[in-house]
C-alpha cells in the first residue's frame, strides 16, 4: 500500500496597465491510495479530504478491486521490493507563504511595470507573480513515512511590441524559492534585466529580416540547451516509454551505446532551492541522480519500482505525479547538459548581449574556424518524436555574429536529429547556469521543469541539423 497526501496553496497576480488584471488564491488538499497485488496489478483511488471513516471505506473499495484484479482486466506488471525509508525534508517555514498579501503584491508590479516601462517605451507589457507552496507526504505499508514541501515563487512578464500588424511578444521568468522575490533585491536586479532585455526584443523583432535556412556553426544559450536536453533526450530515457524509445531496443534500455560527443554529458537530478525539486519520489523513495548520457554513451534511464526491471535499468526513483489524484510516473527535475573543459565566461549570464557573445567566440578562435556563426538565442518551447530522435524547438531572437559585424533576425525553427546536435557540441563557455524553468506536460499531468547548461554552448554544421525551413 501506498499512500500519498497533499496540500498545496498559491497566490497569484497579474497586473496590466497599472492594474490588477486577476487575482488569485487557490489551495488544493487530499489523498490518493494506490494498493498493489502480488502480481504487480495495481488499483487507485482518491479523496478530497482527510476524513477517518470515508478513508477507510475507500481503502475496502479498493481492496475489492484489487482482489478482482483479474477479471477487470488489469495487467499483470513488475514490482521491486523497496527498502524502508523515513525521512523530513522542510525547505521553509509555510508561514512566509501565509503571510503575501496580494494587495502589496499589487502594488509592487505596478512599481515595477513602471520601471520596465521607462526602460521600453512603446510596448505592451503585463507583469506576472506566482508563490506556490507544495507539501506532501507520503506511507508505504513497509513502514516508509517521508514528508517535504516544495515552495517556488516566480516572476514573469511578457513585453508586447507595438504597431498596427506587426506585434511580437517576448517572455521573460525568473524564479526564487522564497515568496519575497518581488522584494528581494537580487531577485529584483535579475528580473528587470530580463525584462527589459524582453521588451527591447519585442520592440525590435518587428522590423528584423527572416534568416535563410541551412546547416550553419551555432551558438545555443543554457535555455536552449535545457530545452535539448529536456525534450530530446529526458523524455526518451524515461523507462515507462520504452517500448518506443529511440533509446530502447524491444523495450530495454540501450545502456552504453554512444549518442554524442565524448566530452558531452546529460545529468538530472533534483537542486535544493530549484523550482523543480523534489527529494522524493512520489512513491516515498530518495530521488537519485541520473547521469543519461556518459561522455558520449548512455548510462542511467529515469525509473520508477514498475518501469525498472522491465527497462534493464538500475532504479532512480524519478517518479512524479502532479497531484494526489494523479498516478506517478518517471519524469525529470532539473536536466542539464555538462561539457567538460567549459572555457571561461566571466560575470554573470545576463552580461552577455551578441556582442559580447561574439568577443568570446573570437577569444577563442572559434570565428577563425567559422567565419560566421548563428547565434540561437532563448527558449520558447518546442517537441520531440521520442520514438525516432527528431525535434523542432523555437528560439526568442537569431543573431549572426562574425568579424565584420552582428546581423539581427526573426527567430526561427532549430530542428534535426537529438543524436547529430548531441554530436556537434565542440565548445562551452561559462558555469553552469541551470534556471530555465517551465512546466512538462506528460498524459495530462503538468509538473515543474528546469535546468540548462553552461552559459553557451558551440555546435558545429551538421546535415542533421538545420535552421528554418519547413
Amino acid at each position: 500500500m501506498i499512500w500519498r497526501t497533499q496540500s498545496r496553496s498559491a497566490r497569484s497576480v497579474v497586473v496590466r496597465r497599472g492594474r490588477a488584471e486577476s487575482t488569485s488564491l487557490s489551495s488544493v488538499a487530499g489523498h490518493g491510495l494506490q494498493l498493489v497485488g502480488e502480481d504487480g496489478r495495481t488499483v487507485l483511488g482518491s479523496r478530497d479530504d482527510f476524513r477517518p471513516e470515508p478513508a477507510l471505506a475507500l481503502f475496502e473499495r479498493l481492496r475489492g478491486a484489487t482482489a478482482a484484479a483479474s477479471s477487470l482486466g488489469l495487467e499483470r506488471n513488475s514490482w521491486m521490493e523497496l527498502q524502508p525509508l523515513r525521512s523530513r525534508c522542510v525547505a521553509i517555514d509555510d508561514a512566509a507563504f501565509r503571510n503575501v498579501e496580494l494587495p502589496d503584491v499589487t502594488r509592487r508590479l505596478i512599481e515595477l511595470e513602471h520601471r520596465i516601462a521607462a526602460e521600453c517605451p512603446g510596448t505592451h507589457l503585463a507583469l506576472s507573480y506566482r508563490a506556490e507552496l507544495d507539501a506532501w507526504r507520503i506511507f508505504r505499508s513497509d513502514g516508509t513515512d517521508v514528508f517535504f514541501s516544495m515552495p517556488r515563487c516566480s516572476l514573469g512578464v511578457r513585453a508586447t511590441s507595438d504597431g498596427e500588424g506587426k506585434r511580437h511578444g517576448v517572455s521573460a521568468t525568473s524564479f526564487h524559492a522564497h515568496p519575497d522575490a518581488a522584494w528581494d533585491p537580487t531577485a529584483e536586479r535579475i528580473f528587470l534585466d530580463k525584462a527589459v532585455a524582453a521588451g527591447e526584443l519585442a520592440r525590435a523583432l518587428p522590423d528584423a529580416p527572416s534568416h535563410p535556412p541551412g546547416s550553419f556553426p551555432l551558438v545555443i544559450d543554457f535555455a536552449l540547451a535545457k530545452g535539448l536536453a529536456h525534450e530530446a533526450f529526458g523524455h526518451a530515457a524515461e523507462a515507462d516509454g520504452f517500448r518506443s524509445s529511440v533509446l530502447a531496443r524491444d523495450g530495454r534500455f540501450k545502456a552504453g551505446e554512444p549518442v554524442g560527443a565524448t566530452h558531452v554529458s546529460i545529468v538530472d537530478e533534483p537542486i535544493e532551492g530549484d523550482h523543480a525539486w523534489q527529494p522524493f519520489s512520489a512513491n516515498g523513495l530518495a530521488r537519485e541522480r541520473a547521469l543519461i548520457v556518459d561522455h558520449g554513451r548512455l548510462c542511467d534511464a529515469l525509473s520508477d519500482p514498475w518501469s525498472a526491471q522491465p527497462g534493464g535499468v538500475r532504479l532512480t526513483a524519478a517518479a512524479r505525479a502532479e497531484s494526489f489524484r494523479h498516478a506517478p510516473q518517471p519524469r525529470m527535475t532539473n536536466i542539464r547538459i555538462e561539457v567538460d573543459d567549459p572555457l571561461p565566461a566571466p560575470g554573470a549570464f545576463e552580461d552577455y548581449g551578441p556582442e559580447q557573445v561574439r568577443d568570446l567566440l573570437a577569444d577563442a578562435g572559434v570565428l577563425r574556424r567559422h567565419p560566421r556563426v548563428v547565434y540561437l538565442s532563448g527558449y520558447t518551447g518546442g517537441q520531440v518524436n521520442s520514438a525516432i530522435g527528431d525535434f523542432v524547438f523555437n528560439c526568442k531572437a537569431i543573431y549572426e555574429l562574425s568579424a565584420d559585424g552582428i546581423r539581427f533576425f526573426k527567430p526561427a525553427i532549430f530542428s534535426g536529429s537529438m543524436f547529430g546536435a548531441l554530436n556537434s557540441i565542440r565548445e562551452a563557455f561559462g558555469p553552469l547556469r541551470l534556471d530555465a524553468i517551465g512546466y512538462c506536460g506528460k498524459w495530462g499531468q503538468q509538473v515543474p521543469s528546469s535546468g540548462g547548461s553552461h552559459y553557451f554552448l558551440v555546435l558545429d554544421p551538421d546535415p542533421r541539423v538545420r535552421l528554418g525551413g519547413s
